[in-house]
This record gives C-alpha cells, structure tokens and sequence, in this order.
C-alpha cells in the first residue's frame, strides 16, 4: 500500500473502497490516456492497459470511463506487462471542459488533481480574459488553483507588481506568484507548494512555459523545449 500512497492514495480513497471489487482485483491509477489505449501503475512500474468489455460496453456516458489520473480496480498478466481495467473509483476532483458545438458535452482532463498550478507569461501573451476561463473550470472542477505569472525577468519590478494586482482584482483569494525559469526566482517557492502524495497539474496557453517550469523543478532537461513561434506566439513541440 505504500506504493499507492507515494502517488497520491489517500484515506479519500481507501474510505470509498469496494470491498468485493479489491478483494477481485488490484488498485492501480491512470497515468496517460490514448484513445482506447491506457497507461497505468501500481506504484512500481508503467503497464499498458485496455478496459474490461464489460467497463467498456457498460459505459453510459465517456464520462463513465477511465480518465488520466483516475484510481481503477485492475488485473495485471504476463508478469505485470499487461493489465485489464474492471473498475473506476468514486472521484476526488474531476477537471473537464466543454466540447464544441450545440450540445452540453465535457472533455475530461484528469481526475482527482489537488491544484491546478494556472500559468499566464508575463510577456504580450498575458491575457486576464483567458485566465479567468481557467479559473473557472478549476473552481468548478473543486481543485485549489494557484497562479503562476512565468517570465517575470522580462519586465520591471513595477510592471510584475501591477499585473499581480490586476490577477488579484479577478481573483482575490487565490495565491498569485511571479517567477522566472531563467533566473531561477522563486523556482523553490513553488517546489514548497509540491507535498508527497498531493497531485498536481500545469494549465496554460502554449509558449507560456509549461514544459520549461517543469524542467527547473525537476532540476535537469527531462522534457524537451523549443522557441516561441514569433507569428503564433506559440510554443513548438
């Protein structure tokens, strides 16, 4: 059990447990998502794995199926290489946004995210209509947001300081940090806010510095970064 609460297994979840379902299967929890392709992991390796026909043919609504982030109730095979998925857990949190077009219908992001790390550059890509989009769908998602102004070292001091307060006019309780991945400033701020066993997810526009934040807490260049397109101010992956 260990192994689950390292990645984020809590007494939420032990507590809304199906006592038949564990006693037939394991826990594990979704860590990407790919069509009807899944990754999972019991805390001790990644295993590729597909849904039950049962889970599968079941589902009312694609919100019924596995999402990234989700604890499921799994079968491994093959000396744990390949697994079948039985079972979604009760969801902590679940973080969605609405599809295009006439009809109400939701995308999943991911589910059961503690806080929702929102990032907005400091640069002309600072938009405070688009933050307050995000805003929304974390609210109402009921993850803790936390708002992250990147590339502060390309403006003043005064300049960081007004756009702080024009995040705090729209969002007055929700903790607002300016840092940099160049310089470094405030990088360790944010790495307080990361606890063991809490989950955690960056959200943003591209070229804001997602990928790059991620590499400066990690301490080293795991994911791979390119420039910001000058004619979509965008970032290229």
């Amino acid at each position: 059990m260990d192994n689950l609460n390292n990645i984020g297994f809590s007494h939420w979840f032990r507590s809304r447990l199906d006592a038949d379902k564990v006693a037939a299967h394991a826990i594990a929890r979704v860590v990407s998502v790919h069509k009807e392709r899944y990754t999972i992991t019991n805390g001790q390796g990644e295993v590729f794995a597909e849904l039950s026909g049962n889970l599968f043919y079941t589902a009312d609504s694609p919100t019924d199926l596995p999402t990234t982030g989700d604890w499921v109730y799994a079968d491994f095979y093959d000396d744990d290489t390949h697994a079948i998925i039985h079972g979604v857990m009760p969801r902590k949190t679940l973080l969605r946004r609405k599809t295009a077009g006439k009809l109400v219908d939701f995308q999943l992001i991911a589910a059961n995210i503690d806080v929702a790390f929102v990032i907005q550059s400091a640069d002309y890509n600072f938009n405070l209509r688009r933050l307050e989009r995000y805003l929304v769908m974390v609210n109402e998602s009921g993850i803790t947001p936390v708002i992250l102004l990147s590339k502060c070292d390309l403006i003043t001091q005064n300049e960081v300081e007004n756009i702080k307060a024009s995040l705090l006019s729209i969002a007055p309780h929700v903790t607002v940090l300016a840092y940099s991945s160049l310089s470094g400033e405030n990088i360790d701020v944010i790495k307080k806010y990361l606890l063991p066993g809490n989950t955690y997810c960056l959200l943003g526009s591209s070229g804001v510095g997602k990928t790059t934040l991620l590499n400066s807490l990690l301490g080293s260049r795991q994911f791979e970064t390119q420039s910001v397109s000058k004619k979509q101010n965008k970032g290229r992956h």
